[in-house]
């Protein structure tokens, strides 16, 4: 009897449902709230439909949830009341539909359950507390928005013992061919002459003009705005409007915080009187309160206030009559005289399994796929330790999948911890011989007042360097790359390795440069290589540039300070013997460069006391 007869005979399908939209939907953001939630509500509505499957009689293999579970249980909050934070659910569901239960009927029942959970628990409640905001007439136009946004997507096959391997590959490539046809349906409740939303310009805004939410004219439209961060010149559509105004906003720490948190630290341990001294300042003011551990562990306030370019911002922001100047330069600058200048840079961390498929290829079986799908969500949980360890904030961590902002001093050493406990999870996952996966993380270093958007293609631009390498030389996957955007001093990028220890190569870097190593001997050296001919142009060893370069490099470096003279490998740098090829030599040095004007900024992110005068650090405030 062939395959497919023996699954007919069984009577049971392998069913896979695919929810979105996701990465567009996702980086459609312009505050902390705005990622978090639009990644917290995709998950909840990959719970509804776990909810809904098990509910109905089909086994879960992805995620690995039994009837009962507690994280089966809505969580519209960051938190659940216990004070713990839910299970990320993935996007992807699979499950086994058992023989009596027709899975066509129950792929339609879970669509539907799914849209009605995110109709009448998730945006119905933000329509009835925003009424305020809400322009006149919108309720057609805001139920057709909401109605329009679930992407839901379900394949299913019969399969039976022995042909489970089969028929979850043929599931994917079905889905897959699936998703590549889109349906465009017509609006058919357009307002006219209003404007887009101001997160993705796709759908009409929902909200008032903004001079109709000003205090003098509508004051319960401005104590929402105030309250949800909605700019008087921003629009937001139905979608976007439950994304902002979804939480708690206190709950949700600003990107800010995160990025000055190492800061903070160092401010609590060197500078306690004068830190504490303002935030009873802030808190007198009124200044914006964040409830949300551990990144507020020391100062529970909008952390713009330490950057004197803010101050106006921050005071007409959130409606304070005080004189802002004279507030600042009481409270805050007797802190900033006993601190180094804040950095106002952040690090978003994108990280992602390499050979995951292949991994799952060799998992012959529902019941070794649900094992290992529970070591996933081990993984996933063990992630929001490491990132709240290193004082970060998690956005998402589902699977093998990570998304975290974190301050620049704590993002290395976060990513390492991130690769050695995804590395041990794998080992100890029972896997069938074979490559184990490996974790690939890309950190992308971009302004704190960049929008949600551009710092997410920072980290996920880090992230596909560090998956697929930068040319042919380099080997793809199990790597860490680095990719920095300073307002002034263009994009930089650095990939090394997981087996080549980079963090330790970037921490020797920040060492070298902390202890007085000039940055003009890495930019002297970076003529030289644009001066000499790329390897691409020459040919053989090509001896001669070879001496040329090793000659540059070693001159530059024989007047550091005066006549001080530095070897190569004291700042980390491997010329090879005097046989070294030329290519060979110019990616090392080329490379060394990268990794020394990457390793810059995060010299310049360090915190500490001030002493003495400092120089005036690029992009501080």
């Amino acid at each position: 009897m062939s395959a497919e007869a023996r699954a007919a005979d069984t009577g049971r399908h392998l069913l896979l449902i695919a929810l979105g939209p996701v990465q567009s939907f996702i980086a459609q953001a312009r505050r902390t709230r705005d990622l978090w939630y639009g990644s917290h509500l995709l998950s909840e509505l990959g719970r509804a439909a776990a909810r809904h499957l098990l509910g109905n009689g089909a086994e879960l293999i992805f995620p690995a949830l039994d009837p009962g579970d507690p994280e089966l249980v809505p969580c519209t909050q960051p938190l659940r009341s216990n004070g713990r934070p839910p299970l990320n659910v993935a996007n992807k569901l699979l499950a086994i539909v058992p023989a009596d239960t027709n899975p066509a009927d129950l792929a339609r029942a879970t669509r539907e359950a799914v849209q009605g959970f995110w109709r009448e628990a998730l945006a119905k409640p933000v329509w009835n507390r925003c009424q305020s905001l809400l322009a006149p007439g919108v309720r057609a136009a805001w139920d057709e928005q909401i109605t329009t946004f679930l992407e839901f997507a379900a394949v299913w096959t019969p399969f039976a013992d022995g042909s489970y391997v089969e028929a979850r590959r043929a599931l994917e490539r079905t889905l897959a061919a699936r998703k590549n046809l889109r349906d465009f349906d017509p609006w058919h409740h357009l307002r006219g002459n209003v404007p887009k939303s101001s997160l993705d310009g796709e759908r009409e805004t929902v909200l008032l003009p903004g001079d109709d939410r000003k205090e003098k004219k509508n004051p319960a439209a401005a104590a929402l705005a105030h309250g949800y961060r909605i700019a008087e010149g921003e629009q937001l559509d139905a979608v976007g409007l439950v994304k902002r105004a979804g939480g708690d906003p206190e709950q949700f720490v600003p990107l800010v915080n995160v990025a000055l948190a190492s800061w903070i630290d160092t401010a609590a341990k060197d500078a306690h009187e004068e830190l504490d001294h303002l935030c009873k300042a802030c808190r007198a003011e009124g200044i914006g309160t964040v409830r949300r551990l551990p990144a507020t562990a020391h100062f529970g306030f909008d952390a713009s206030v330490l950057l004197p370019s803010r101050w106006r911002e921050i005071f007409e922001e959130q409606r304070l009559t005080g004189n802002f100047q004279r507030w600042g330069e009481t409270n805050v600058r007797p802190l900033l005289r006993r601190m180094s200048e804040p950095y106002p840079y952040v690090a978003c961390l994108v990280a992602d399994g390499d050979r995951m498929g292949q991994a799952l290829d060799r998992l012959d079986s529902p019941e070794s796929h649900r094992r290992f799908s529970e070591t996933l969500s081990r993984f996933a949980g063990r992630a929001r330790q490491i990132v709240e360890q290193y004082l970060g904030s998690l956005v998402y961590a589902g699977g093998d999948d990570v998304l975290a902002f974190l301050p620049l001093p704590t993002a290395l050493n976060c990513a390492d911890e991130l690769h050695q406990v995804f590395g041990a999870t794998m080992a100890a996952a029972g896997l069938p011989a074979g490559d184990p996966p490996t974790l690939s993380v890309g950190i992308g270093v971009g302004h704190v007042m960049e929008g949600m958007g551009e710092l997410l293609d920072l980290g996920r631009e880090a992230e596909h360097i560090a998956k697929q390498g930068r040319g042919e030389g380099d080997q793809p996957r199990d790597a860490l790359a680095v990719v920095v955007d300073l307002r002034s001093g263009g994009k930089r990028s650095w990939r090394g390795r997981w087996g080549e220890k980079p963090t330790i190569s970037l921490q020797k870097a920040i060492t070298a440069l902390d202890q007085g190593f000039p940055s003009r001997k890495v930019y002297e050296i970076a003529t030289a290589l644009r001066r000499l001919p790329a390897p691409d142009r020459v040919q053989g060893t090509a001896s001669g540039w070879a001496l040329a370069l090793d000659g540059e490099v070693r001159r530059s470096l024989a007047r550091v300070r005066g006549d001080e003279q530095v070897e190569p490998k004291q700042v980390g740098l491997d010329l090879g013997g005097k046989d070294i090829p030329y290519p060979q030599l110019y990616r090392r040095v080329s490379a060394w460069v990268e990794r020394m004007l990457v390793a810059r900024t995060f010299a310049d992110a360090r915190p500490g006391p001030r002493s003495g005068e400092r120089d005036t650090r690029e992009g501080a405030a």
